[in-house]
Order: structure tokens, then C-alpha cells, then sequence
């Protein structure tokens, strides 16, 4: 006994201010003034959990008001934080139904000592459609430009390549792709994997498994090529006479990444004119024609040192020749 009164005594100065401490924090807050708040257009959510439906529109309303009660500091707390009222829908029993709100569905964020005072209007009236789920394959756009040092050096590389959707059977006939946030390209300057959440617009009131899919790029140095007086090629529509084409020879500059560039197969680049383009010059005609190049790989770009010729086809002797 006299070794528990010693522990009891022991800071016993300390031990009373705490719990003096304590009780004014409670007289504080059974004093708090109580206060009757309107929160006007709190949204409805709904959470429909029969996997053969789904929302075919918004609730409708898609808001009510509510009167809460409580402290007037929880009160002020939570109209900063916001109010949502959820609508749990555990079976669906017709595609049209009219749901009468409960208070217990307004979701406070945990404020026990808040009340729902009352819910208007008292019901709504909700829509669903049967669900329906599709495999779809999913890309990714690319914004802006890499690094000038670095190029692509493959397509990328989505894991997974497809997602399922699952949503509203109108809205999913005759989808059968999604796309991905885009991927800003300015912020790589290195290989990696970037994780990027499908964009779900559009898709209302659809769910997407996974939600997010991983972006994996390639990236190598950039590096350039040059062959020189690589020869123009100008062949004549079928049935015509030859044409010349100035310059007949032109620089030829290639730009990639490393591996890609330097595995570029000379023999099978092509530096020509469309033939299309020929068709029907006249004797004596100049006309200028827009070069091509033919043969390049993906991801790795050709620059001409000219993209234009100028094309002739010569003039007809006269018949019987001269001095005839």
C-alpha cells in the first residue's frame, strides 16, 4: 500500500495540472455553441454493386440539400472539407426506380458529433443499364519533343497491352481502344518506365481494370549519318521518253538513334521521283518535282540537301535531221 501511495504521489504537482488541463479542454468543448447549418447542393454518388448493371446517366437530381447540426466548428470544418452523400446500390430490380435518401448515407468524414438533420428532396430517381465488359487494346500519345541528344530507339512497350472495361452496354459497342495520359517526352532524357493512368473521357460511368498501365521507352543517343552525291533516280511513266532530273546527285543525311542508324542498309535506300510526277512533260518542258526518299526504318529520319528537282525532257530533233 504505502508503495502504490508513493507512486501515486510521486509528480503529483504534474499529475494535477494534466488533469486539470483535461477537464477545461472538456468544459470547452460541451460549451462549444451548437449551430443549424443549410448545405445546399451536396452531390450524389452511387456505388452499384450488382455486377450485372451499371448507371446509365447521373441520379437525377444529382444534388440535395441537407440541414446539419453539431458544433459550430465542425460545422465551419466541414463545410471547407465538402459533404457527399452515397448511395450503396446492393441489387437492381428494374432498369427506372425511385430511391428514398437516408441520412445515414451522407458521408461527414467521421465527424460523429455532426447530425443530419434532415435530406431534400427525399428521394431520387436512378437509371441503369445492364453491363457490359470489353478487352480493348489501349495506346499511348506522345506530347512535345525529346532532348536534342537523345532519340526513340523502339515503339513503346505497354504492359498490359489491353485493358478491360466495364460499363453502360450503349456506351460500349464498337469500343475497342482506350487511350493513355499523354506521355510528355521533354521530361526523358533516359530509358525507364512510367506508369500513366487511362484516360476514362468519354467513358462515364464505365470502371477500367487495370486503371493505370506501365509505358516503358527505349532511349539512345542521338547520332547522324552522311552519305554524299547519292544519285536521284527519275524514271519515266510507261511509253514515254526519258527525262533528266537537276541535281541528278544529293546529300543524304540520316538522323536516330545509334543502333538503329548505323544498322540502316545503304543499298536499300532510294532517292527518287515519282514517276506520276513525270507524266506528260513536253519536249523542251521544265518542271519542278518533289524528291523522295524510300527505304528508311522506322524512327529514324532522312534529310535531302534538296527536296525539289527540276525535271526536263529534251527537245525533238527535227524529222529528217539537219541539213536534210
Amino acid at each position: 500500500m504505502a508503495g502504490a501511495l508513493r507512486v501515486l504521489l510521486h509528480n503529483w504537482h504534474l499529475k494535477l495540472a494534466a488533469l486539470g488541463l483535461a477537464i477545461l479542454l472538456w468544459a470547452l468543448v460541451q460549451t462549444e455553441p451548437l449551430s443549424q447549418e443549410t448545405f445546399a447542393a451536396v452531390p450524389i454518388t452511387a456505388e452499384v454493386l450488382d455486377s450485372s448493371w451499371t448507371m446509365a446517366r447521373p441520379p437525377s437530381p444529382a444534388v440535395v440539400d441537407l440541414q446539419l447540426g453539431g458544433p459550430a466548428g465542425e460545422i465551419i470544418r466541414l463545410a471547407r472539407d465538402g459533404a457527399t452523400l452515397r448511395i450503396p446500390i446492393a441489387s437492381v430490380g428494374s432498369r427506372d426506380t425511385v430511391i428514398a435518401l437516408q441520412r445515414e448515407w451522407v458521408d461527414l468524414g467521421g465527424r460523429s458529433r455532426v447530425t443530419v438533420e434532415s435530406v431534400s428532396p427525399l428521394t431520387v430517381r436512378m437509371t441503369f443499364e445492364p453491363a457490359v465488359a470489353r478487352n480493348v487494346h489501349v495506346s499511348v500519345p506522345l506530347r512535345g519533343e525529346l532532348p536534342a541528344d537523345v532519340a526513340l530507339a523502339s515503339v513503346p512497350e505497354l504492359t498490359p497491352s489491353t485493358v478491360v472495361v466495364r460499363g453502360p452496354e450503349s456506351r460500349m459497342m464498337g469500343l475497342d481502344s482506350v487511350r493513355l495520359a499523354p506521355l510528355d517526352l521533354g521530361s526523358v532524357n533516359e530509358s525507364g518506365s512510367f506508369s500513366l493512368p487511362v484516360d476514362t473521357t468519354g467513358l462515364r460511368g464505365a470502371v477500367v481494370r487495370p486503371a493505370s498501365v506501365s509505358v516503358s521507352l527505349r532511349v539512345e543517343p542521338m547520332v547522324e549519318r552522311v552519305m554524299e552525291n547519292v544519285a536521284v533516280e527519275a524514271e519515266a511513266p510507261t511509253g514515254e521518253p526519258e527525262i533528266t532530273v537537276t541535281p541528278s546527285s544529293l546529300q543524304l543525311r540520316l538522323e536516330g538513334p545509334s543502333t538503329l542508324v548505323t544498322a540502316v542498309d545503304v543499298s536499300r535506300l532510294r532517292v527518287s521521283v515519282d514517276p506520276e510526277s513525270l507524266r506528260d512533260v513536253q519536249p523542251g518542258e521544265m518542271r519542278r518535282v518533289r524528291i523522295r526518299v524510300e527505304g528508311v526504318p522506322p524512327l529514324v529520319s532522312a534529310f535531302l540537301s534538296s527536296d525539289v528537282a527540276t525535271a526536263r525532257r529534251a527537245e525533238t530533233p527535227p524529222v529528217g535531221g539537219v541539213g536534210g
